[in-house]
């Protein structure tokens, strides 16, 4: 143990000293006062909005705070680096300095649930618990091709953005879009559909971060007092078993779910179990 917490601190003087504040955004979404703290950070190509089915379930029990990453949503996009321990380190800052919130929790998703964990190594004295939906990085090699695996998913969504109705409809396109996703595309609402295109069509943040997170992998400490929680679809075609899943690179101390008939992105087909995947991870008592 007194290895790990020595890396944690090396790590964070590392990371405190040569990375920059970036321009991340995130909404304030508050119904009642003094509510815990909880940051929930999406993945590639997407933004804070594919959080808003589990809006309604959450706000009871939290002050909720969506992230958009730097060229996705609202966010703008410059020149900073944009891998994974950087944009740990920016959402951090803007939570401390910008809404001065010392103290939260946080869940992602695929990229999001990577820097998910990163937040909760470089900074143990603010981040309380860790909820990664299908996260990234738990890989004993980073991805090494030139273009993501959503490619597709984003030419598709430049194109379709302007007749979204009328492809929504269509099943051939909206299987083009997203079968590689889900297998549950056909049950995905326009609404969930409407949200995704065009936060993957205007995400100049895309091409950027993904060339920023090539050839890494999650390979940091996390402290054993941060509960944290690692939950994959068995039925995971992003992010696939055994490749994409290595529990050797996770925190050792992560409980590990597998939802059974699920996919890549769970919020959108199963809402209320991801919101209790959530109160459970952060509000249990240890």
């Amino acid at each position: 143990m007194k290895f790990g917490k020595q890396c944690v601190s090396n790590a964070q003087t590392r990371q405190r000293n040569t990375s920059k504040l970036m321009p991340v955004k995130t909404e304030v979404i508050r119904k009642k006062e003094n509510l815990p703290a909880l940051v929930l950070v999406h993945g590639l190509g997407s933004a804070g909005n594919i959080w808003k089915s589990l809006h309604a379930g959450l706000e009871d029990s939290f002050t909720i705070y969506p992230v958009d990453l730097p060229g996705h949503g609202s966010a703008p996009l410059h020149q900073e680096g944009l891998d994974p321990q950087s944009l740990a380190h920016s959402i951090t800052r803007t939570m401390t300095n910008d809404h001065g919130v010392s103290d939260f929790h946080v869940a992602g998703n695929s990229l999001g649930g990577w820097i998910a964990l990163e937040m909760a190594a470089l900074y143990p004295e603010h981040v309380k618990s860790v909820t990664a939906l299908a996260p990234a990085g738990l890989w004993h090699e980073g991805p090494t091709q030139k273009f993501p695996p959503s490619l597709l998913a984003r030419i598709l969504a430049k194109i379709s953005q302007y007749f979204l109705k009328l492809a929504y409809r269509l099943p051939p396109l909206k299987a083009m879009g997203y079968k590689k996703i889900t297998h549950l595309w056909r049950e995905l609402s326009f609404e969930s559909c409407k949200d995704s295109v065009l936060a993957m069509a205007s995400s100049i943040g895309y091409s950027p971060m993904w060339k920023a997170m090539r050839h890494k992998k999650f390979d940091a400490q996390v402290s054993e007092k941060i509960p944290v929680s690692i939950i994959f679809g068995d039925d995971d075609l992003t992010l696939p078993h055994p490749k994409a899943q290595v529990r050797e690179v996770a925190p050792k101390h992560s409980r590990w779910i597998i939802v059974d008939n699920c996919a890549h992105v769970i919020m959108w087909n199963y809402p209320k179990l991801t919101v209790d995947l959530i109160k459970r991870t952060a509000l249990t008592p240890r």
